[in-house]
Parts: structure tokens; C-alpha cells; sequence
């Protein structure tokens, strides 16, 4: 799991309001990013030829350090995002990784102007996470997180 800025986000948050910002630019040290961070899974766009588990891979390592292999990953599903503005398609993966698998910071790219950390929710949070609206997050994050709990909750006894 990621949280991500997100300038959208920001933008409609009550810290923007007292904040001078380009949108071309993302706030600089002096203004917190926080209100305009959501909590999500690693995404990109299919913006290349390369089949959707491989961009997927590529993701995973920009945005976290992590690195993994196609068959590494579970397909979960493919849903319909944005179906009142884009109808874009997600394609939507499950990865397990360990401390060794981290070869690198991860973080986004800088020039692109991301903002990404990597964060860990406890097993056993995972359902109340879901549903903790002072936790923003996309409604597929919600999804992944109660495939895992019908796919994974032996883990928790």
C-alpha cells in the first residue's frame, strides 16, 4: 500500500485554501502534503505496449523499491474506473512482498512530480482500514482490501 499525493485531492482539501500553489508544482516543504495524500494501491497508467502485468511490476518498484515478477502476481480483477468521466479500465493485482524483496527507495518519480511512501497495514486493521473515512482512498483500494480479507483471512486466526 501506497500513499500518494494527489493534487486533485489537495485541492479540495481546507489546507489549499491559505496555500499559494501552481498546479504544475506540488507544495513545497514549508506547506504539508498531507491533506492531499491518499492511501492507495501502486497504479500506473497503460500508457505503452507492455501488457498490463508488466506495467503493473514496473509500478510496483518505481513507487515502492520493491521488486517482484509477473508471476509473482494474483489477478484480482478488472474493473471500470471513472465511469463518469474516463470508463478507463483497471487492471487489479495482489503481491506479497518481504524485507529482502526492497532493492531500492521507491518514492515515484521526481519528475513527474510524485510524492509516494510506502506503508504496512497491520493484518488484523485491514477491514476497519477500509471503511476509515480520515483515510482517503480510491474505491478500488477498498475492493483490494476485501478480496484480501475473503481470500486471506485464515491469516488472521
Amino acid at each position: 500500500m501506497v500513499r500518494q499525493f494527489r493534487p486533485a485531492v489537495f485541492c479540495k482539501s481546507e489546507a489549499a485554501k491559505s496555500v499559494p500553489w501552481n498546479p504544475e508544482t506540488p507544495p513545497t516543504n514549508e506547506y504539508s502534503t498531507d491533506p492531499g495524500k491518499t492511501w492507495e494501491l501502486c497504479a500506473g497508467i497503460i500508457d505503452r505496449d507492455d501488457s498490463p502485468e508488466e506495467i503493473a511490476v514496473a509500478e510496483v518498484y518505481e513507487e515502492t523499491g520493491y521488486k517482484v515478477s509477473i508471476t509473482d502476481l494474483v489477478k484480482i480483477s478488472k474493473v471500470v474506473n471513472g465511469v463518469g468521466t474516463s470508463g478507463a479500465f483497471q487492471h487489479m493485482y495482489y503481491t506479497e512482498v518481504v524485507d529482502t524483496d526492497r532493492v531500492s527507495e521507491g518514492g515515484g518519480l521526481v519528475e513527474e512530480g510524485e510524492i509516494v511512501e510506502v506503508v504496512e497495514i497491520p493484518r488484523d486493521g485491514i477491514e476497519s482500514f477500509a471503511f476509515d473515512e480520515t483515510k482517503p482512498k480510491p474505491p478500488g483500494c477498498m475492493l483490494a482490501c476485501m478480496w484480501w480479507l475473503n481470500n486471506h483471512s485464515h491469516l488472521n486466526k
